[in-house]
Protein backbone atom coordinates (compact mmCIF):
# COMPACT_ATOMS: atom_id res chain seq x y z
CA UNK A 1 0.00 0.00 0.00
CA UNK A 2 1.35 3.61 -1.08
CA UNK A 3 -0.55 5.04 2.11
CA UNK A 4 0.72 4.07 5.36
CA UNK A 5 -1.46 6.60 7.60
CA UNK A 6 -4.13 3.89 9.50
CA UNK A 7 -7.63 5.41 10.32
CA UNK A 8 -9.78 3.93 13.40
CA UNK A 9 -13.85 3.61 13.14
CA UNK A 10 -14.22 7.02 14.80
CA UNK A 11 -12.79 8.34 12.03
CA UNK A 12 -14.03 6.30 9.14
CA UNK A 13 -17.08 7.22 10.34
CA UNK A 14 -17.02 11.27 10.29
CA UNK A 15 -15.03 11.05 6.73
CA UNK A 16 -18.07 9.31 5.33
CA UNK A 17 -20.22 11.83 6.63
CA UNK A 18 -18.26 14.82 5.64
CA UNK A 19 -18.11 13.14 2.17
CA UNK A 20 -21.77 12.41 2.04
CA UNK A 21 -22.94 16.10 3.68
CA UNK A 22 -20.81 17.96 1.36
CA UNK A 23 -22.79 16.86 -1.44
CA UNK A 24 -26.32 16.64 -0.15
CA UNK A 25 -26.75 20.17 1.72
CA UNK A 26 -26.28 21.99 -1.20
CA UNK A 27 -28.17 21.69 -4.23
CA UNK A 28 -29.43 18.10 -3.60
CA UNK A 29 -32.52 19.04 -1.98
CA UNK A 30 -33.91 21.40 -4.03
CA UNK A 31 -33.15 18.83 -7.06
CA UNK A 32 -34.75 16.41 -4.65
CA UNK A 33 -38.01 18.51 -3.76
CA UNK A 34 -37.99 19.11 -7.51
CA UNK A 35 -38.26 15.52 -8.47
CA UNK A 36 -40.46 14.28 -5.16
CA UNK A 37 -42.31 17.30 -4.06
CA UNK A 38 -43.65 17.02 -0.69
CA UNK A 39 -42.56 13.43 -0.49
CA UNK A 40 -38.79 14.39 -0.69
CA UNK A 41 -38.69 13.19 3.03
CA UNK A 42 -39.65 9.50 1.89
CA UNK A 43 -37.40 9.64 -0.79
CA UNK A 44 -34.55 10.63 1.40
CA UNK A 45 -35.80 6.70 3.34
CA UNK A 46 -35.70 5.48 0.03
CA UNK A 47 -32.27 6.45 -0.81
CA UNK A 48 -30.93 5.29 2.81
CA UNK A 49 -32.47 1.57 2.09
CA UNK A 50 -30.89 1.58 -1.10
CA UNK A 51 -27.15 2.72 -0.25
CA UNK A 52 -27.33 0.55 3.06
CA UNK A 53 -28.17 -2.51 0.94
CA UNK A 54 -25.20 -1.61 -1.52
CA UNK A 55 -22.80 -1.19 1.40
CA UNK A 56 -22.79 -4.93 2.36
CA UNK A 57 -22.02 -5.45 -1.14
CA UNK A 58 -19.10 -3.14 -0.76
CA UNK A 59 -17.99 -4.44 3.30
CA UNK A 60 -18.23 -8.35 1.59
CA UNK A 61 -16.05 -7.42 -1.19
CA UNK A 62 -13.38 -5.22 1.66
CA UNK A 63 -13.37 -8.43 3.61
CA UNK A 64 -13.10 -11.23 0.95
CA UNK A 65 -9.88 -8.91 -0.35
CA UNK A 66 -8.02 -7.71 2.68
CA UNK A 67 -5.70 -5.45 2.49
CA UNK A 68 -6.93 -4.20 -1.04
CA UNK A 69 -9.47 -1.32 -1.93
CA UNK A 70 -11.59 -1.70 -5.48
CA UNK A 71 -8.67 -0.59 -7.55
CA UNK A 72 -6.63 -3.41 -6.27
CA UNK A 73 -9.01 -6.19 -6.34
CA UNK A 74 -10.38 -5.26 -9.77
CA UNK A 75 -6.90 -6.44 -10.99
CA UNK A 76 -6.87 -9.56 -8.75
CA UNK A 77 -10.40 -10.42 -10.19
CA UNK A 78 -10.15 -9.62 -14.19
CA UNK A 79 -6.27 -9.59 -14.42
CA UNK A 80 -3.74 -6.51 -14.90
CA UNK A 81 -5.08 -5.36 -18.53
CA UNK A 82 -8.94 -5.43 -17.74
CA UNK A 83 -8.77 -4.77 -14.38
CA UNK A 84 -6.94 -1.57 -14.67
CA UNK A 85 -9.02 -0.34 -17.29
CA UNK A 86 -12.23 -1.08 -14.69
CA UNK A 87 -10.21 -0.28 -11.93
CA UNK A 88 -9.33 3.59 -13.19
CA UNK A 89 -12.83 4.30 -13.51
CA UNK A 90 -13.02 4.10 -9.67
CA UNK A 91 -10.42 7.22 -9.42
CA UNK A 92 -11.95 9.22 -12.22
CA UNK A 93 -15.60 9.44 -10.60
CA UNK A 94 -13.61 10.62 -7.79
CA UNK A 95 -12.19 13.67 -9.81
CA UNK A 96 -15.79 14.27 -11.10
CA UNK A 97 -16.76 14.17 -8.13
CA UNK A 98 -14.51 16.42 -6.83
CA UNK A 99 -14.61 19.06 -9.27
CA UNK A 100 -18.22 19.14 -9.08
CA UNK A 101 -17.70 19.73 -4.71
CA UNK A 102 -15.49 22.33 -5.16
CA UNK A 103 -17.33 24.02 -7.69
CA UNK A 104 -20.73 23.76 -5.92
CA UNK A 105 -19.68 24.91 -2.71
CA UNK A 106 -17.02 28.04 -4.70
CA UNK A 107 -20.30 28.68 -6.74
CA UNK A 108 -22.58 29.02 -3.45
CA UNK A 109 -19.95 31.74 -1.82
CA UNK A 110 -19.47 33.86 -4.88
CA UNK A 111 -23.63 33.93 -5.00
CA UNK A 112 -24.41 34.53 -1.33
CA UNK A 113 -21.97 36.66 -0.15
CA UNK A 114 -19.39 37.50 -2.82
CA UNK A 115 -21.03 38.15 -6.21
CA UNK A 116 -18.55 40.81 -7.68
CA UNK A 117 -15.57 38.46 -6.72
CA UNK A 118 -14.44 35.75 -9.64
CA UNK A 119 -14.79 32.21 -8.54
CA UNK A 120 -11.84 31.77 -9.78
CA UNK A 121 -10.19 33.88 -7.04
CA UNK A 122 -12.58 31.68 -4.70
CA UNK A 123 -11.85 28.55 -5.78
CA UNK A 124 -8.41 28.39 -5.87
CA UNK A 125 -7.39 28.72 -2.44
CA UNK A 126 -10.38 26.09 -1.53
CA UNK A 127 -8.26 23.25 -4.22
CA UNK A 128 -4.81 24.73 -2.54
CA UNK A 129 -5.40 24.16 0.91
CA UNK A 130 -7.78 20.45 -0.14
CA UNK A 131 -4.47 19.36 -1.89
CA UNK A 132 -2.27 20.11 1.02
CA UNK A 133 -4.46 17.95 3.27
CA UNK A 134 -4.39 15.19 0.88
CA UNK A 135 -0.65 15.37 0.88
CA UNK A 136 -0.73 14.87 4.36
CA UNK A 137 -2.39 11.60 4.20
CA UNK A 138 -5.06 10.17 5.40
CA UNK A 139 -4.90 10.55 8.68
CA UNK A 140 -4.26 13.71 8.92
CA UNK A 141 -7.84 14.35 6.98
CA UNK A 142 -9.06 11.52 9.66
CA UNK A 143 -8.16 13.99 12.98
CA UNK A 144 -9.64 16.71 11.08
CA UNK A 145 -13.19 15.17 10.29
CA UNK A 146 -12.95 13.94 13.85
CA UNK A 147 -13.29 17.67 15.12
CA UNK A 148 -15.46 19.08 11.77
CA UNK A 149 -18.34 16.31 11.78
CA UNK A 150 -19.50 16.75 14.97
CA UNK A 151 -20.00 20.25 14.62
CA UNK A 152 -21.79 20.02 11.14
CA UNK A 153 -24.30 17.48 12.49
CA UNK A 154 -24.85 19.62 15.02
CA UNK A 155 -25.31 22.77 13.04
CA UNK A 156 -27.97 21.67 11.48
CA UNK A 157 -29.81 20.05 14.53
CA UNK A 158 -29.42 23.69 16.15
CA UNK A 159 -31.04 24.94 12.61
CA UNK A 160 -33.99 22.99 13.27
CA UNK A 161 -34.88 23.63 16.63
CA UNK A 162 -34.92 26.97 16.19
CA UNK A 163 -36.28 27.53 12.65
CA UNK A 164 -39.12 24.96 13.74
CA UNK A 165 -41.26 27.69 15.38
CA UNK A 166 -41.87 28.90 11.95
CA UNK A 167 -42.33 25.40 10.08
CA UNK A 168 -46.18 24.09 8.98
CA UNK A 169 -45.92 20.88 8.50
CA UNK A 170 -48.98 20.52 7.42
CA UNK A 171 -47.19 21.67 4.26
CA UNK A 172 -45.91 18.23 3.94
CA UNK A 173 -49.47 16.35 3.69
CA UNK A 174 -50.60 14.43 1.75
CA UNK A 175 -47.94 12.12 1.27
CA UNK A 176 -48.10 10.03 -2.50
CA UNK A 177 -50.67 12.34 -3.36
CA UNK A 178 -49.18 12.16 -7.07
CA UNK A 179 -48.69 8.02 -6.33
CA UNK A 180 -45.42 6.36 -6.32
CA UNK A 181 -43.83 7.93 -9.03
CA UNK A 182 -42.37 11.09 -7.60
CA UNK A 183 -40.42 8.80 -4.21
CA UNK A 184 -39.39 5.66 -7.17
CA UNK A 185 -37.71 8.77 -8.86
CA UNK A 186 -36.30 10.51 -5.39
CA UNK A 187 -35.26 7.47 -3.81
CA UNK A 188 -32.41 6.47 -6.96
CA UNK A 189 -31.50 10.06 -7.72
CA UNK A 190 -30.60 10.64 -3.60
CA UNK A 191 -28.40 7.20 -4.10
CA UNK A 192 -26.48 8.71 -6.48
CA UNK A 193 -25.13 11.16 -4.20
CA UNK A 194 -25.10 8.83 -0.56
CA UNK A 195 -23.50 6.52 -2.63
CA UNK A 196 -20.58 9.18 -3.14
CA UNK A 197 -19.13 6.97 0.26
CA UNK A 198 -17.91 3.59 -2.11
CA UNK A 199 -14.91 5.79 -0.72
CA UNK A 200 -15.72 3.16 2.20
CA UNK A 201 -13.70 0.52 -0.39
CA UNK A 202 -10.21 3.14 -0.10
CA UNK A 203 -10.94 3.12 3.64
CA UNK A 204 -11.38 -0.26 4.84
CA UNK A 205 -7.72 -1.45 4.05
CA UNK A 206 -6.46 1.58 5.79
CA UNK A 207 -8.74 0.88 8.90
CA UNK A 208 -7.54 -0.50 12.24
CA UNK A 209 -10.81 -2.31 12.38
CA UNK A 210 -11.91 -3.27 8.34
CA UNK A 211 -14.82 -6.29 9.97
CA UNK A 212 -16.46 -2.21 11.18
CA UNK A 213 -16.20 -1.49 7.25
CA UNK A 214 -20.02 -2.09 7.34
CA UNK A 215 -21.06 -0.19 10.81
CA UNK A 216 -18.72 2.46 9.96
CA UNK A 217 -21.19 3.30 6.66
CA UNK A 218 -24.12 2.12 8.68
CA UNK A 219 -23.47 4.86 11.11
CA UNK A 220 -22.46 8.05 8.20
CA UNK A 221 -24.95 7.37 6.15
CA UNK A 222 -27.30 6.98 8.87
CA UNK A 223 -26.77 10.38 9.72
CA UNK A 224 -26.28 11.78 6.66
CA UNK A 225 -30.35 10.87 6.66
CA UNK A 226 -30.98 12.97 9.49
CA UNK A 227 -28.87 15.52 8.25
CA UNK A 228 -30.94 15.63 4.88
CA UNK A 229 -34.15 14.50 6.08
CA UNK A 230 -33.84 18.14 8.39
CA UNK A 231 -33.14 20.49 5.36
CA UNK A 232 -36.09 18.67 3.28
CA UNK A 233 -38.89 18.78 5.65
CA UNK A 234 -37.84 22.20 7.36
CA UNK A 235 -37.70 23.53 3.65
CA UNK A 236 -40.78 22.11 2.45
CA UNK A 237 -42.62 22.93 5.64
CA UNK A 238 -41.59 27.01 5.77
CA UNK A 239 -41.24 27.40 1.96
CA UNK A 240 -43.74 25.10 0.59
CA UNK A 241 -42.69 22.49 -2.05
CA UNK A 242 -42.96 24.56 -4.99
CA UNK A 243 -40.81 27.65 -3.52
CA UNK A 244 -38.39 25.29 -2.16
CA UNK A 245 -37.83 23.91 -5.59
CA UNK A 246 -36.21 26.65 -7.05
CA UNK A 247 -34.34 27.95 -3.80
CA UNK A 248 -30.51 26.83 -4.38
CA UNK A 249 -29.24 25.77 -1.23
CA UNK A 250 -32.35 25.80 1.18
CA UNK A 251 -30.08 25.26 4.69
CA UNK A 252 -28.70 28.29 3.47
CA UNK A 253 -31.99 29.83 3.49
CA UNK A 254 -33.09 28.65 6.53
CA UNK A 255 -30.10 30.01 8.41
CA UNK A 256 -30.25 32.73 7.49
CA UNK A 257 -34.02 33.49 8.81
CA UNK A 258 -32.68 32.86 12.39
CA UNK A 259 -33.11 36.03 14.32
CA UNK A 260 -33.42 36.56 17.53
CA UNK A 261 -32.92 40.60 18.41
CA UNK A 262 -29.07 41.07 19.21
CA UNK A 263 -28.38 37.98 20.56
CA UNK A 264 -28.60 35.54 17.67
CA UNK A 265 -28.13 37.24 14.15
CA UNK A 266 -26.59 36.51 10.50
CA UNK A 267 -25.92 32.65 11.55
CA UNK A 268 -25.93 32.19 7.99
CA UNK A 269 -21.94 32.93 8.34
CA UNK A 270 -21.59 29.84 11.03
CA UNK A 271 -23.33 27.73 8.48
CA UNK A 272 -21.01 28.73 5.69
CA UNK A 273 -18.20 28.38 7.17
CA UNK A 274 -19.00 24.83 8.54
CA UNK A 275 -20.04 24.64 4.44
CA UNK A 276 -17.19 25.56 3.35
CA UNK A 277 -15.02 23.42 5.66
CA UNK A 278 -16.90 20.23 5.16
CA UNK A 279 -16.46 20.93 0.96
CA UNK A 280 -12.96 21.70 0.97
CA UNK A 281 -12.10 18.12 3.79
CA UNK A 282 -14.78 15.79 1.09
CA UNK A 283 -12.27 17.55 -1.79
CA UNK A 284 -9.40 16.25 -0.12
CA UNK A 285 -10.26 13.30 0.37
CA UNK A 286 -11.63 13.04 -3.20
CA UNK A 287 -8.21 14.24 -4.42
CA UNK A 288 -6.45 11.73 -1.80
CA UNK A 289 -8.71 8.80 -3.02
CA UNK A 290 -7.95 9.95 -6.92
CA UNK A 291 -4.14 10.09 -6.64
CA UNK A 292 -4.08 7.19 -4.58
CA UNK A 293 -6.01 5.05 -7.37
CA UNK A 294 -4.01 6.03 -10.26
CA UNK A 295 -0.77 5.58 -8.32
CA UNK A 296 -2.07 1.99 -7.62
CA UNK A 297 -2.78 1.59 -12.18
CA UNK A 298 0.04 3.40 -12.75
CA UNK A 299 2.29 0.99 -9.95
CA UNK A 300 3.69 3.78 -8.56
CA UNK A 301 5.62 4.18 -5.22
CA UNK A 302 3.70 6.54 -3.62
CA UNK A 303 0.85 8.57 -4.57
CA UNK A 304 1.60 11.92 -3.19
CA UNK A 305 3.03 13.78 -6.31
CA UNK A 306 -0.44 13.04 -8.04
CA UNK A 307 -1.92 15.41 -5.78
CA UNK A 308 -1.14 19.02 -6.93
CA UNK A 309 -1.28 17.93 -10.40
CA UNK A 310 -4.85 16.33 -9.69
CA UNK A 311 -5.66 19.63 -7.99
CA UNK A 312 -4.66 21.56 -11.13
CA UNK A 313 -6.70 19.32 -13.42
CA UNK A 314 -9.93 19.51 -11.17
CA UNK A 315 -9.28 23.43 -10.90
CA UNK A 316 -9.20 23.60 -14.54
CA UNK A 317 -12.37 21.04 -15.05
CA UNK A 318 -14.40 23.02 -12.41
CA UNK A 319 -13.43 26.47 -14.11
CA UNK A 320 -14.37 25.05 -17.81
CA UNK A 321 -17.20 22.94 -17.40
CA UNK A 322 -20.09 25.01 -16.62
CA UNK A 323 -21.11 28.53 -18.14
CA UNK A 324 -23.68 29.12 -15.54
CA UNK A 325 -25.24 28.49 -12.62
CA UNK A 326 -28.17 26.19 -14.67
CA UNK A 327 -25.90 23.94 -16.33
CA UNK A 328 -24.43 23.48 -12.92
CA UNK A 329 -27.91 22.19 -11.78
CA UNK A 330 -28.66 20.58 -15.22
CA UNK A 331 -25.34 18.39 -14.39
CA UNK A 332 -26.24 17.67 -11.49
CA UNK A 333 -29.86 16.55 -12.33
CA UNK A 334 -28.92 14.18 -15.43
CA UNK A 335 -25.38 13.84 -15.82
CA UNK A 336 -23.78 13.12 -12.73
CA UNK A 337 -26.38 10.74 -11.79
CA UNK A 338 -25.82 8.24 -14.59
CA UNK A 339 -22.45 8.34 -14.36
CA UNK A 340 -22.25 7.85 -10.84
CA UNK A 341 -25.26 4.91 -10.63
CA UNK A 342 -23.09 3.49 -13.02
CA UNK A 343 -20.14 3.11 -11.11
CA UNK A 344 -21.26 2.80 -7.58
CA UNK A 345 -23.93 0.42 -7.80
CA UNK A 346 -23.00 -1.09 -12.10
CA UNK A 347 -19.27 -1.69 -11.65
CA UNK A 348 -19.13 -3.22 -8.11
CA UNK A 349 -22.11 -5.44 -8.74
CA UNK A 350 -20.09 -6.81 -11.81
CA UNK A 351 -16.96 -7.68 -9.35
CA UNK A 352 -19.08 -9.06 -6.86
CA UNK A 353 -20.59 -11.33 -9.22
CA UNK A 354 -17.53 -11.82 -11.58
CA UNK A 355 -15.72 -12.79 -8.17
CA UNK A 356 -18.10 -15.48 -7.12
CA UNK A 357 -18.44 -17.11 -10.02
CA UNK A 358 -14.50 -17.17 -10.45
CA UNK A 359 -13.91 -17.94 -7.07
CA UNK A 360 -11.60 -15.24 -6.51
CA UNK A 361 -10.37 -13.86 -3.30
CA UNK A 362 -7.46 -12.41 -1.51
CA UNK A 363 -4.32 -14.29 -0.99
CA UNK A 364 -4.80 -13.54 2.96
CA UNK A 365 -8.45 -14.23 2.72
CA UNK A 366 -8.25 -17.62 3.78
CA UNK A 367 -5.73 -16.57 7.05
CA UNK A 368 -7.89 -13.55 7.76
CA UNK A 369 -10.96 -16.02 8.02
CA UNK A 370 -9.39 -18.17 10.22
CA UNK A 371 -8.31 -15.70 12.18
CA UNK A 372 -11.62 -14.40 12.91
CA UNK A 373 -12.94 -17.48 13.64
CA UNK A 374 -10.54 -18.08 16.19
CA UNK A 375 -11.50 -14.88 18.29
CA UNK A 376 -15.06 -15.86 17.75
Amino acid sequence: MQEKGIINTNQFVWMLFIIITSFTAIQVPALLITQAGRDAWLAVIGGWILDVSLAVVYAYMGLRFPGQNFVQYSITILGKTAGRIVGILFPIFFLLACMFSIHGFSQLVNSYFFPTTSIMAIMIPGLFVAGYAARQGIEVIGRVTEVLGPLYLLSIVAIGLLVSPSAEFDRLKPQFDDGVYPFLIGSPLLLTFYGICIMMAMFIPLCNRPENGFLAKFIAVSLGAVFVTIIVVLSVAVFGYEQAANIHAPGLELSRMISYGNYLDRLEIIWMLLVTGAGIIASANLLWAFSLGMSQILELSTYKPLIYPAALLTGMLALTSFNSNMEQIRFAEYTFPIFAAFVEAGLEIFLFVVALVLNKRGQQYDNYRSINHGKD
